[in-house]
């Protein structure tokens, strides 16, 4: 339990961080959706959503590579160039 109270810090400092806040603004209802599990193939009951983020949050690798691959969280290797280009389509 104390691990997961430790993975939503560091992934709060990662959101911080490296966080797309451009992307996020502009799509918060796929956020939320992503965060519900409502939408896509990961659809999910309400009790179902708490067991799969407490399960995500032992291990915030996955959760972070999954936000990273759908453009909520830059890598760490994105310079201001890669950023900017990234967020011209929006």
């Amino acid at each position: 339990m104390v691990q997961v109270f430790l993975n939503i810090i560091k992934l709060i400092r990662i959101l911080k961080e490296r966080g797309n806040w451009k992307l996020i603004r502009h799509s918060r209802n796929q956020l939320k959706n992503f965060f519900f599990c409502r939408s896509g193939l990961n659809k999910k009951h309400s009790i179902e959503v708490l067991f799969y983020w407490y399960h995500l949050l032992k291990g915030p690798e996955v959760l972070i590579w999954r936000l990273e691959t759908f453009g909520f969280l830059f890598t760490p290797e994105a310079d201001a160039k890669t950023i900017e280009y990234l967020n011209s389509y929006l």
